[in-house]
């Protein structure tokens, strides 16, 4: 055989003991390379700058998965791309911007479905989110399409709405997806540790920021407003009144973080009802499942506290609101509820209602400010009904998990107690804010920041309840 020959025979042999390698750098490349396309595409600014950098960051986070070979460390990339790197942003040509998490949970939940569709052998974890969560997508697909098709005549829409649309969409399918992929690629709960403790050290630099006035913003700003601040509570106040396991020391600092996030959001931040009630809710629903006995002390000392000081939170949270224009909300959402008595089934869109109340309430065109109505107004009452189905199944599981894992005083219990209490802060978040899905014309799809680390943990959530059940079922089979 000629040296030519003997040579391309190694070659061949060298591609093909290494194919699998070689496959996970083409998809990897591939996966970049249509990122970049679709930011070209939607960038009109045609800013190369940017572009240039968020191929670094591709690049570096395929090398990292390539090294790892886990894609778990992509959701704690997600995490902290969502809070400390709100200074990059990628242009669209209108005023949303597109966040660096959302573009690391495109790519990897685009290299997660082509694994699913590659290996016969990875298939979804059965589980009770799986139905409504695949149909609120598949509803939010629907509605897309059905409200272009069944658009009333006389709405006008403007050049950028088409696009505003396509983000709005995107990102209602890539949050509850978001939770899917978690549930589906955690399979040990020491990568539900690093999600708390990164979670918890990024809240400490957000309070520690805020409270010695360090000017971080830039850093952080985006990331932590929302919800944010109610898991840093919720997991900060559960992990000190379920995890026995914690030192004096670690136990003492996380009370110290939990008065600071107490002060900033309801002391210094207390006319921002949306900041500071989930917060609450949260801890309400955490002290209710550790001790009933605690529950009733503090919930007299509470209801004693705001007795003698009625008339100062009157004043401050009440009436401040209202001077705000908080009061007008129940107009607001009046008229969401006769656009979508006109539009039940499907409803008028991903960021649909926009349109619409520029033609009917031109000079009331303003956005909700519920999630619920949202939702409703967006994917009709199929798609709303599907939602709150999806939401329920969320804390059903969480109590499900945190009944196994009853007084075992370990991390386990205390991530289980602690995301169903958030998740309880989220559900009364919705009817204040749109937190948990962005719109397009209020946070815009940069909400998406805050908004991961909600369908992050309930993800988690997930994830820990399949392990514990499927571990609680062998113990079972054993000791028959």
């Amino acid at each position: 055989m000629t040296p030519i020959g003997l040579w391309r025979d190694k070659t061949l042999q060298f591609v093909f003991d290494r194919r699998l390698t070689f496959i996970r750098i083409g998809i990897i490349l591939g996966l970049i390379l249509a990122a970049l396309a679709t930011g070209k595409i939607v960038n009109r600014s045609g800013s190369i700058p940017q572009l240039t950098i968020f191929a670094t960051i591709s690049a570096l986070g395929g090398i990292i998965y390539y090294r790892s070979g886990r894609m778990e460390n992509g959701i704690l990339a997600i995490m902290i791309a969502a809070c400390m790197l709100n200074f990059f942003t990628l242009p669209t040509g209108t005023q949303s911007r597109i966040v660096v998490s959302l573009l690391i949970t495109m790519v990897l939940i685009g290299y997660w479905f082509i694994r699913l569709f590659q290996d016969k052998q990875s298939q979804l974890k059965s589980s009770p989110i799986n139905r409504p969560l695949l149909l609120f997508i598949a509803v939010s697909l629907v509605s897309y399409g059905w409200s272009t098709i069944l658009r009333d005549p006389i709405v006008t829409i403007w050049p950028s709405f088409p696009m505003v649309q396509l983000g709005a969409l995107a990102v209602n399918i890539l949050l509850p997806l978001l939770a899917l992929f978690v549930a589906n690629t955690i399979k040990d709960t020491v990568w539900l540790k690093r999600m708390t403790w990164i979670l918890i050290g990024m809240g400490t630099i957000v309070v520690i920021g805020n409270t010695f006035s360090l000017h971080l913003d830039w850093l952080y700003h985006n990331g932590s407003s929302g919800l944010f601040s109610t898991w840093v509570g919720s997991m900060v106040c559960g992990m000190f009144l379920f995890n026995q396991k914690l030192s004096r020391w670690i136990r003492i600092l996380l009370i110290v973080l939990l008065a600071g996030w107490i002060r900033w959001t309801f002391v210094r931040d207390i006319i921002w009802l949306s900041g500071w009630l989930p917060f609450f809710v949260s801890l309400v629903a955490l002290t209710f499942f550790r001790s009933k006995k605690l529950f009733a002390v503090l919930l007299l000392a509470g209801v004693v506290f705001f007795s003698l000081n009625f008339n100062k939170y009157y004043q401050s949270i009440y009436v401040a609101n209202i001077n705000e224009g908080s009061g007008q909300r129940l107009e607001l959402w009046q008229n969401n509820w006769q656009l979508v008595i006109r539009h039940p089934l499907f409803g008028v869109g991903p960021a649909g209602y926009a349109p619409y109340y520029l033609t009917y309430h031109p000079l009331d065109a303003r956005s909700t400010h519920n999630n619920y109505f949202d939702v409703l107004s967006q994917t009709g009452f199929i798609g709303f009904g599907i939602f709150l189905w999806m939401m329920g199944a969320f804390l059903v599981i969480g109590n499900r998990a945190r009944r196994i894992l009853k007084s075992r005083g370990d991390f386990e219990e205390a991530f289980a107690n602690s995301v169903l209490s958030g998740n309880m802060g989220v559900l009364a978040a919705m009817m204040l804010g749109d937190w948990v899905l962005p719109f397009a014309y209020n946070q815009t799809i940069t909400g998406f920041d805050n908004a991961s680390f909600t369908w992050i943990f309930l993800g988690g959530l997930v994830s820990l309840y399949l392990i514990v059940n499927s571990r609680e079922k062998k113990r079972t089979d054993f000791d028959k």
